[in-house]
């Protein structure tokens, strides 16, 4: 419920800048020592507390590292993106990214690796000049992916880069297609 692609992404706000904290830790200790600090304390002031001040540097670092490789790797076309960042370590990117780099797009789909999966991630812009027509949960559910209209995912096993591409290519094909045959007024 971002007013726009910039807030989203440029974690100006502190309540953004804990999220990210927030859904990065791994410590377990971490939420029990926040919670009275959140009782007591604006959320500026939390922000500057050792406990997370410490954390967030590296985390907006990482942010603003993915931005850049995400410029370089969006392919834009027919309103809708595509980027293949498996040789990266971004599973966790920032999905609003692509709608800040490429407000234009109506779709995105993208490519990322992890330890244990490749995923194809498939949404649409909030913000698009056009709304989006295709229902994204069943273009993945052909995949065996799932999610709803506007935001979906397909998992596969982390052997499987070659089907994960080529399903990510297939659906990047379908969606530019189908830009192309509702929206003829946009210009591509």
């Amino acid at each position: 419920m971002y007013q726009d692609a910039k807030t989203a992404v440029e974690m100006k706000e502190p309540a953004m800048q804990l999220t990210m904290v927030i859904e990065s830790t791994q410590d377990q200790e971490f939420i029990p020592r926040l919670i009275p600090l959140l009782a007591t304390q604006p959320l500026a002031e939390v922000i500057r507390v050792p406990l997370v001040a410490s954390l967030l540097p590296p985390l907006l670092e990482r942010h603003r590292g993915s931005i850049d490789v995400l410029r370089k790797r969006i392919e834009s076309r027919d309103h809708t993106l595509f980027f293949d960042i498996t040789d990266y370590d971004l599973e966790g990117y920032n999905k609003f990214v692509p709608y800040y780099l490429h407000p234009e797009s109506i779709y995105s789909i993208g490519l990322s690796k992890s330890s244990f999966r490749v995923k194809v991630s498939v949404g649409s812009n909030p913000w698009a000049p056009s709304p989006p027509l295709v229902n994204l949960a069943k273009v993945c559910e052909r995949y065996g992916g799932g999610g709803h209209a506007r935001v979906g995912a397909i998992s596969f096993d982390v052997t499987q880069h070659t089907e994960a591409s080529k399903a990510a290519r297939e659906i990047v094909e379908e969606l530019r297609d189908s830009v192309r045959s509702t929206a003829p007024g946009i210009s591509t």
